[in-house]
């Protein structure tokens, strides 16, 4: 039987509660045999063993007396009853024992409870023996007495033991359906996290609070650990204790929380509610006391009874066993495909009647641990691991353990990481700032930080004090100046051996845990009992082995619990809650709500397909390749997902498309993966995802070496310490999901904590976060006068706006509200210019203000340019303030892009006076116009001006102010910078090449707009021409020529076609807006 337990240990318990129930319920002296039938796993163990119950049954003592038949066994109740005879004779000389005591010799009544004594055999045996020196009282549910009197303590914890034994079995199911109706239970939630660098003992200190082996060998934790109810708090003792087997179980939460009501007293139908109690005597002067409660409640009590058997008559379908047998038949019937109903196990409805009766089941099964609330143990395996998976957390705040070794103190190199001289300090800070960072000041307590230094068993006795004081020291002066140092315990620390569960300085940390859990403002938070029906069924599915859900099946379940179904509201409030208390997963967004995730922890193993350390790679050579990509360029198709998850320790989470694809955009709505450039429409496994948390490298220093006259700068300044890699991952991911990545060498510019993106074939853009600063260069091939005010204001806009919604994310997710938050408070705008090499900043409202600088290198600055990030684009002529554009831009060679933008603006009368003052005669206009008689205007404005710079080898942005001057147009050329940036704000979706078939097409939604629309894409003059002469009668394969032409071009991409047909007008804009919504 103890290798049945072990192997089968479902079925073992099956059997014994199958014993159990007939032996309570058997009629002894009607009933002429016992009827026991045993499970299918313990015949087949037996055969495969060899051996047959019939054949065993004939070699033992017992043969004639045991009969085997039809799986079952049929044993006559002379044997049965010779079971009981030594542990009936036990309870009858205890009792006899105590009679003799002097201090109990005048008791002449004892009440008769729990299971046991509900056995006819028992009763019979007290009676016949106890029977003539006192009366035994027993109710009709003794079983279930115990329950009834824990459940009223938990109305009237204060109230004395009389008064509960008198209203011992008062309770009934209308009772029952009232208190979830309408009352409230007070719910115990905690969580603690260790965290620290790696190799320090976390693992080995999170064994020690579950009640685990200690590990005698270091093996790295891959990602994070998560022991959901292996650790608990004795309410009353106030004591940290393990939990051998976790422990989640929401019948003993309800217990444990007082349940009561408050929109009435229970009192008002208890009053009415009368007892059925019976005293046993002897058979001979039995005398029946029935205080005749009414004829239907007696029903419903045996309803209940009768609901739990036939609950566990159907428990083979819904045991873990049965469903996963039967899921795998499922998932080869659906090759892959939806989501069903069929793919999920019976669950069980939920009335009054069956959670009363579970609750009762609870106490006469002896499993509820009165008094103890049972914690969740988080174990990081590092840094790295919290960043890339903080999202799932951070909704539940918990107490930290910030960890490290003891023997190296803060400031020691710590050998275990190779990409730098890193201490202890540095990995602390890191991990202080990432847990506080949107820690306001009104959150009371939580989160706390405590810090435990391990191996202090390499100490002597006389030493450890001396150590422990230094490493106080230490962390005082780290963070004895924090803005949260509230949440920071640095003036105390726990210095552990983690090796040793009874280690003194271990108790002091888990009293110290504990009072830190009695403290938190949502300790015994209330929370409405009607919630427990559907917090049992999601219960029953973890149980079950379901992780993912949709959103259908949680409301049929929600229906299906017609006495106590919640509205729709109450059901998103329900889903929300759960979420922000880390119990399942709901994403209220379009696209994610359709889904629950209903363990957490299974996102969690899904991370851990890809966000993991080398050493726990697989070892496909194939996989080994997409993760070593991963690494290295920080991108990933999805294709390549898929097959990191069809690995079989993910398929268990992953089963069909439909749910990696849910997954999919799950990782997107987080920021761990950054929606793709699509390639192909028709092909979406091919999309690449970028994946900024896993890239390793740093960016190159060639890249950091911006010309002063070629770059203006921004930066972000936040209102915390630093920013954490956390939030610097969702700020890269919004970032380049407007721009494009710069390639060099066929690499994405994509690197850790920077990133550099192509703004257009002119302009760059550098983003890089770096201590409590968001920095960005802007740089400009030619000079930072010739960056466009408009373009550099769009992207200041998009990048407050992308900052500023990951600041409210991780408001929203712990829970603060952002109704009456000024988000522009967390953070502070600074422009500026490179100087000697490095960023020279002054705060925006400096800059506002003057014209120049001083910076703290004695260098005199303008701030024109600087103010670019903030320039008007509602403005579309100069002010009355404007001197016109800065020296330093006059001194430039006009680009073909400022030729076409001037020539836009001027007439034609104006453009021939404009043309002569620049030197050119009347004869040379006449020539342009014979050339191309038959071509639009602008197209012979622009030749005009092309053979104006040909004529002259040396030629300046002045030449053109001077020619402006004379006609009375000089601001003019202050517009030639100017962009429409309308079409920033779908950037992200139109980061594609257009197809050839769809460029044939836009050459015949254009007019003569050829030389305009091909200096706008960046071709030049020359190449215009070439293509003028190779098709000198058919303007449409002109025009295609030419766009062909471009799409040759690095990051010829939707956008910017977008941008140019905007610019030019003729046209093809509404065709490409259809065709990339």
């Amino acid at each position: 039987m103890e290798n049945f337990k072990t192997v089968e240990l479902e079925d073992y318990f099956d059997l014994f509660q199958d014993f159990e129930r007939k032996k309570r319920n058997t009629r002894w002296k009607q009933n002429s045999k016992f009827v026991v039938t045993l499970p299918v796993s313990l015949i087949d163990m037996m055969l495969k063993r060899g051996k047959r119950f019939e054949t065993v049954i004939a070699k033992s003592p017992h043969t004639g007396s045991v009969i085997y038949t039809n799986g079952k066994l049929i044993i006559s109740l002379k044997t049965i009853k010779s079971l009981f005879h030594q542990t009936i004779n036990v309870l009858i000389k205890h009792i006899t024992t105590m009679q003799k005591d002097p201090r109990v010799s005048d008791i002449k009544m004892i009440v008769m409870v729990g299971g046991f004594s509900e056995c006819e055999l028992v009763q019979d045996a007290l009676c016949d023996k106890l029977g003539k020196s006192v009366s035994l009282i027993m109710s009709d549910e003794a079983g279930l007495d115990t329950m009834k009197g824990a459940v009223l303590y938990g109305f009237q914890p204060n109230a004395s033991a009389d008064f509960f034994l008198n209203r011992l079995s008062k309770m009934h199911a209308e009772d029952f359906k009232d208190l979830i109706s309408k009352g409230y239970y007070a719910s115990y939630e905690n969580r603690v996290y260790l965290a620290g660098a790696c190799n320090i003992g976390k693992s080995s200190l999170a064994s020690i609070l579950i009640g685990d082996d200690v590990p005698k060998k270091w093996y790295s934790t891959d990602g994070l650990v998560i022991h959901f109810g292996r650790n608990g708090i004795h309410l009353e003792d106030k004591k940290m204790i393990p939990l051998i087997k976790s422990d989640t179980n929401i019948l003993r939460k309800l217990l444990l929380g007082n349940p009561n009501i408050e929109a009435r007293q229970m009192e008002s139908k208890q009053s009415i509610v009368s007892t059925n109690i019976q005293k046993r005597v002897p058979e001979q002067s039995k005398v029946d006391h029935d205080l005749s409660r009414p004829s239907e409640k007696v029903a419903k009590s045996n309803s209940a009874k009768q609901l739990t058997d036939q609950t566990a008559a159907q428990r083979e379908l819904g045991s873990p066993k049965g469903y996963k047998r039967q899921e795998a038949s499922q998932r080869k019937d659906s090759k892959g495909g939806a989501i069903s109903k069929s793919t999920l196990p019976q669950i069980k409805q939920q009335t009054a009647t069956s959670i009363q009766s579970n609750v009762l089941q609870e106490i006469r099964d002896g499993t509820y641990k009165i008094r103890v609330a049972p914690s969740d143990l988080v174990d990081f395996g590092g840094q790295r691991s919290f960043d890339m998976t903080h999202q799932l957390f951070i909704q539940h705040k918990g107490t930290f353990v910030l960890m490290f070794d003891g023997r190296y103190g803060l400031h020691s190199k710590l050998k275990e990481y190779q990409e730098g001289p890193i201490t202890a300090k540095d990995i602390l800070l890191h991990w202080v700032t990432s847990i506080l960072i949107y820690c306001g000041e009104g959150d009371n307590t939580m989160p706390m930080i405590l810090f435990a230094a391990t191996h202090s068993d390499s100490f002597c006795a006389d030493e450890i004090p001396n150590q422990k004081r230094q490493l106080i020291r230490e962390l005082t002066k780290l963070f004895q100046s924090h803005n949260q140092k509230e949440h920071i315990l640095y003036d105390r620390i726990f210095f552990i051996n983690a090796t040793q569960p009874d280690d003194q300085e271990i108790e002091l940390l888990k009293d110290t845990l504990v009072e830190i859990a009695f403290q938190q403002s949502t300790w015994g938070q209330r929370m409405p009992v009607a919630w427990v029906p559907l917090e049992l069924q999601l219960s029953e599915m973890r149980t079950k082995g379901i992780n993912l859900i949709t959103k259908e099946e949680i409301q049929n379940m929600n229906r299906s619990n017609s006495e106590f179904m919640l509205n729709v509201p109450h059901l998103e409030e329900f889903l929300k809650i759960q979420h922000s208390l880390g119990k399942i997963m709901y994403f209220d967004q379009p696209g994610l709500h359709n889904f629950i995730v209903v363990q957490p922890t299974a996102m969690v193993n899904i991370l851990r397909s890809f966000i993991t350390d080398e050493i726990f790679w697989p070892k496909n050579d194939v996989l080994r390749q997409i993760l070593s990509t991963m690494v290295n360029t920080g991108t990933v198709k999805k294709k390549e997902l898929f097959d990191l998850w069809s690995q079989p320790q993910f398929q268990e989470f992953l089963p069909s498309t439909e749910h990696k694809e849910y997954i999919v955009q799950v990782l997107v709505h987080l920021d761990i993966l950054v929606e793709p450039k699509r390639e192909d429409k028709q092909d979406s496994r091919n999309e690449t995802y970028l994946v900024p948390c896993l890239v390793n490298s740093r960016i190159p220093d060639t890249f950091l070496k911006f010309e002063e006259q070629k770059t203006i700068c921004l930066a972000y300044k936040l209102t915390k310490s630093i920013i954490p890699a956390a939030l610097s991952f969702k700020l890269i991911a919004a970032a380049v999901t407007i721009w494009p990545l710069k390639v060099v060498k066929g690499r994405n510019c994509l690197y850790s904590q920077s990133s550099i993106m192509t703004v257009d074939k002119e302009n760059e853009l550098l983003i890089q976060i770096k201590d409590d600063r968001v920095l960005i260069c802007l740089r400009n091939i030619f000079s930072r006068y010739n960056i466009s005010p408009d373009i550099a204001a769009s992207i200041q806009d998009c990048l407050v706006l992308a900052l500023e919604r990951v600041l409210l994310f991780y408001h929203d997710c712990f829970g603060r509200s952002t109704a009456n938050l000024d988000v522009k408070s967390l953070y502070a705008i600074r422009v500026g210019v490179i100087c000697q090499k490095r960023m020279c900043f002054l705060p925006l409202s400096n800059a506002k203000r003057r014209q120049t600088w001083i910076c703290h290198r004695e260098q005199k600055h303008e701030t024109k340019c600087c103010l670019y990030w903030v320039f008007d684009r509602n403005t579309r002529t100069c002010g009355t303030m404007c001197k016109g554009p800065p020296k330093e831009l006059l001194s430039l060679s006009p680009t073909d892009k400022h030729l076409v933008r001037l020539a836009t603006q001027l007439s034609v009368n104006e453009f021939e006076e404009f043309f002569i003052s620049l030197d050119m005669t009347r004869a040379e206009l006449d020539e342009i116009e014979h050339c191309y008689p038959r071509t639009e205007i602008m197209c012979r404005k622009l030749m005009a001006l092309y053979k104006w710079k040909k004529k002259n080898e040396t030629i300046s942005l002045q030449d053109l102010l001077d020619a402006l001057t004379k006609i009375k147009r000089p601001h003019y050329l202050c517009q030639i910078s100017r962009e429409q940036t309308n079409l920033f704000n779908k950037a992200k979706s139109r980061q594609i090449s257009p197809t050839d078939e769809v460029l044939q097409q836009l050459s015949r939604q254009l007019g003569n707009c050829y030389t305009h629309l091909g200096i706008e894409l960046g071709i030049s003059f020359s190449s215009i021409e070439e293509s003028m002469y190779r098709f000198p009668k058919d303007m449409y394969d002109l025009i295609y020529d030419i766009l062909k032409k471009w799409k040759e071009q690095e990051n010829a991409t939707v956008h910017i076609l977008m941008i140019a047909l905007q610019r030019i007008d003729c046209g093809g804009l509404r065709f490409l807006q259809e065709k990339y919504k």
